[in-house]
């Protein structure tokens, strides 16, 4: 094997390993936040701002913000800039009460939502073995969530990984269909586009909030917003460079599998996150049915 064969694999490896870091490194960043009272409405305006800025100054193609309007998918993206910040959201108080390893299962398994609907209407294939993967999921899903069940205070957030399980799936969904119907080779401008009415959607919260509760835009909560947003903004690319070097039914099971269970290990290790014999079943399950849902792919055929 040449070096340059070698340097390409390596590269191409980094690309998943990365995503899966910085996607876990969101989640713990959202249960730090509880600890240093960071505003989540506030940081969260802020990520966007950065991570839409990101995504159009990294735009190197022939594209212009002002052709936004008239683009096919303009609808699509206002619906998932709102989608989005509602599940970030969801996001951060999930990992705040539910904990970091349930949060991680809620939002990674929330992949059934838009391979089912494929099955309706995208026209995937839905054999056997992919309909058990998602079965599989469900019972993980419960299982896991089991944790925030007993450690909930109050029925809000008993829900709230099935909130961000549907929010997530949502997100997922809204994004294949814009690519299915609409996306060609512009799914940067269009992603941007959406985070870009993301910040618009957090500015008015945010503006409600200070009004109502007279909250002031403090200086620690723009700094974690920019760290939010330069994790969002990066692990966000690295998906995207992952697929562009992977098929996508092999990267994103992989990816979802290393988010999972580097975040439960993390909640587990570092945050000393109790979990039940049922959530360890969960979490196994959860990682099973992933790979059920990209039986027919080898994820080392790709680096041959």
């Amino acid at each position: 094997m040449s070096l340059k064969v070698f340097s390409k694999k390596i590269k191409i490896v980094a690309y998943l390993i990365l995503s899966i870091f910085l996607s876990t490194l969101i989640i713990i960043t959202f249960r730090v936040f509880n600890t240093f009272k960071i505003s989540i409405v506030q940081a969260i305006t802020v990520n966007y701002l950065i991570a839409s800025g990101f995504g159009f100054l990294s735009e190197t193609g022939n594209f212009s913000i002002s052709s936004i309007p008239d683009q096919p998918w303009f609808y699509f993206a206002i619906i998932l800039g709102f989608s989005l910040i509602v599940a970030f959201n969801l996001f951060a108080l999930s990992a705040q009460k539910a904990g970091v390893a349930v949060t991680a299962i809620s939002s990674r398994m929330s992949v059934v939502i838009p391979v089912s609907l494929g099955f309706v209407f995208f026209g995937d294939t839905s054999g056997f073995i992919k309909i058990v993967g998602i079965i599989t999921g469900l019972v993980a899903f419960y299982l896991t969530s089991q944790k925030a069940k007993k450690n909930g205070t109050n029925k809000f957030n008993y829900f709230l990984p099935v909130l961000l399980f549907v929010a997530v799936g949502t997100n997922d969904s809204l994004m294949k269909a814009a690519e299915h119907f609409y996306i060609t080779t512009d799914f940067v401008p269009f992603l941007s586009t959406s985070f870009g009415f993301a910040l618009i959607f957090g500015l008015f919260v945010f503006i409600f909030k200070s009004v109502k509760q007279k909250q002031i835009l403090k200086v620690k909560n723009i700094v974690a917003g920019i760290f939010l947003g330069l994790l969002n903004w990066y692990s966000t690319l690295f998906v995207l460079k992952g697929l562009g070097v992977f098929q996508v039914s092999v990267f994103i099971p992989v990816y979802n599998v290393g988010v999972v269970a580097l975040a439960s290990l993390t909640g587990y290790v570092i945050f000393k996150e109790k979990l039940s014999r049922a959530n360890w079943i969960g979490i196994a399950l959860a990682i099973i049915a992933i790979l059920l849902i990209a039986h027919d792919y080898y994820f080392i055929s790709i680096l041959d």
